[in-house]
Parts: structure tokens; sequence; C-alpha cells
């Protein structure tokens, strides 16, 4: 049977089939709604992905997560184990997910499954990056702190800058004899004793509107200091309000 003959035989059985009622047309209009939504439902799953990341890499500065790196293997160890795991399994669950979906795209189809994949992350993480930089997260986190944030308000409360047992980010908002207080992201007052343990940053002292991440046990309110480092401001979290504008200096 030759290639003409082939393709007539595929045809006549396709006719008698669509006779037959075993197969049914489908409306233009159906395939056209399909490919909308389906157009929408990817761009509905990148903005949520991008937003996600995004959320994550705001909560890691904000509790002061990010900034770890900086004490040493104890800091790297402290921030491995208490990362948003849920969270990021989430995110690469939808990343999995949005892959999925874009392989019904031809060209996406025609290429290799891990091309597309690094694609895709390396698109999400990029723009999650520029996101975190902007005011977005912090600006929501802010309004869900004064509870005038509904529906995920309680998301960003719980997620945006959690409670660490050992790490603490705060402003500095009162010097006192051989201790500090900072004011958090979560509106807490913290003091944060001084010991001849503590290793204090090199060469600076500290003052009244430093930013600082600590690692120490907390007790209450109180926070054993291990070690300090301090940061550089964000007004996005410490509005200039809650910041003072004098400096007296902390003498080590």
């Amino acid at each position: 049977m030759n290639n003409q003959e082939q393709k007539n035989s595929i045809s006549d059985n396709v006719l008698d089939k669509i006779k037959s009622g075993d197969v049914k047309m489908k409306p233009k209009i159906y395939f056209i709604l399909r490919m909308v939504l389906l157009i929408l439902g990817v761009m509905f799953l990148f903005s949520f992905i991008i937003y996600l990341i995004s959320f994550i890499l705001f909560s890691l500065r904000a509790s002061g997560l990010l900034f770890l790196p900086k004490f040493g293997f104890l800091g790297i160890g402290i921030l491995f184990g208490s990362l948003p795991w849920f969270l990021i399994f989430l995110a690469a669950i939808l990343i999995v997910i949005l892959e999925i979906f874009t392989k019904h795209f031809t060209f996406i189809y025609r290429r290799p499954i891990l091309y597309s994949l690094l694609t895709i992350i390396v698109i999400v993480i990029a723009v999650s990056f520029l996101i975190e930089k902007t005011p977005f997260h912090s600006s929501l986190f802010l309004s869900a702190r004064e509870k005038h944030l509904p529906l995920i308000g309680p998301f960003y409360r719980n997620y945006g800058a959690p409670s660490l047992h050992n790490v603490h980010r705060g402003v500095v908002s009162e010097i006192i004899d051989n201790s500090f207080k900072i004011k958090t992201p979560r509106n807490e007052t913290l003091t944060v004793v001084i010991t001849s343990q503590t290793h204090l940053p090199p060469e600076k002292e500290i003052k009244e509107g430093d930013e600082v991440v600590v690692l120490g046990e907390r007790n209450d309110d109180t926070v054993e200091a291990l070690e300090i480092h301090q940061i550089e401001k964000d007004f996005d979290l410490f509005p200039p309000g809650q910041i003072p504008r004098d400096y007296p200096h902390f003498e080590q």
C-alpha cells in the first residue's frame, strides 16, 4: 500500500466513525476557549509562583534568616533548620505543574523537558528577586501587622516575619548598661543582654537607630546575645517614625 492509499484509508476510517457517532466533531469555539483557559491558567499559576517565591525571600529578610551566613557555620546551620520548607516545597510543586501546563504549547513541547524546566525556574526566581526589592510585601506586612489587611492578613502575620527562638532582627531603640533594646518587625520590644561571651561587630559602635541581627536564646522578652551583626537600614520594614533620630553611642 502506497502513501496515498494509506491516507485515503485513514480518511475513510475517520469519516466512517464520524457517521456512526463514534467520533463527534467539536466546534472551533471549543478549541479557542480551551486555549484561552489554558493561557489564563498558565498566567495565573506563573503569577502566583512569583508571588510565593518573592514572599519567601521577603520572609527570610524580615526574620533575619537571610543574614545568618554572616554568623559562619553556626548561622548556616540555623538557616537551614529554620527555612519555611512547606512554602518552598509548595513552590517547587507548582513549578512542576506549570511545566506540565506549558507543554501544551508547541514552541515549548518541542524542547527537552530539562531545558524548559530550567528556563521556568530561572525566570520565576529572577522576577521574584525583583518583586522582593519593591515595597510590595513590606507594605502588605505592615498593614497586616496593624490588622488592616483582611483575608491574607494572618498569612503575613504568621509567615511574614516569623518569631524565631535564636534569631532576632530589629532596630535599636534604647541603649542600657551592658544591654540595649530593639524593636522587631513584629512590633515587639526585646532586651538584648551583652555578656563577656558576646561577639560584637568589629570596630563598630552600636547606637540607637542601627539595625541589627542578634543570635542568641530568647527568654520571654530578653535575649542573651551570642553574636551581633549590624545590617543596612530597611525603611520598608521600619518606617522613619519608628527609627530614632538621636544616636548616642553604645560603650562596648
